[in-house]
């Protein structure tokens, strides 16, 4: 199956696509990475750039999935566009990046990711940025292959029971 996720290049979007690596890698899955903005006679600021396009391709690469992205630049929303690969793609997962926004500015600016989670039928992962941990997929950490765990270590059996005769049924009185 695929694991479809919405890119714009921003920080969150980066942290998306990290957390979008390691389920696939964890699931055994393709990706396909797509870029849906607007489009028309204006740029839109969330449309990823042939230099950023590039940066994402050596992501894409290094991380060893099968890997595909697609951009989308029609006049269509951005919500409609991802909204009708999902439906084509049937993908197992969607994950998107989320900025951290209170209410008043989800509401007055509007929000591409809670309109994906009501529109969209397959699950939505919404992954937000760690202030603690700067977004992307971190080439110096060695790859961990969360496939090859040790094996489980024997666990201890039930108590042995007591021999008939040797003490079983009788109660012990302490002086």
């Amino acid at each position: 199956m695929t694991i479809l996720v919405g890119y714009t290049g921003s920080n969150e979007s980066k942290a998306a696509l990290a957390e979008a690596i390691r389920v696939a890698r964890i699931a055994h899955e393709d990706l396909l990475v797509v870029n849906a903005v607007p489009g028309g006679e204006h740029k839109h600021e969330a449309m990823v750039t042939e230099v950023g396009q590039v940066e994402l391709q050596g992501i894409l690469d290094a991380s060893g999935l099968r890997a595909e992205f697609r951009q989308y630049a029609r006049g269509r929303s951005t919500v409609d566009e991802i909204k009708d690969l999902a439906t084509e793609v049937q993908p197992s997962l969607v994950v998107i990046g989320m900025r951290r926004r209170g209410t008043f500015g989800r509401v007055l600016m509007g929000s591409v990711a809670d309109a994906l989670l009501q529109e969209l039928d397959q699950p939505v992962l919404c992954v937000k940025e760690s202030p603690d941990r700067p977004a992307g997929v971190h080439r110096d950490e060695l790859p961990q292959d969360v496939t090859a765990a040790d094996e489980p270590k024997d666990l201890p059996g039930p108590p042995p029971v007591p021999e008939e005769g040797a003490g079983a049924g009788r109660a012990h009185r302490r002086r």
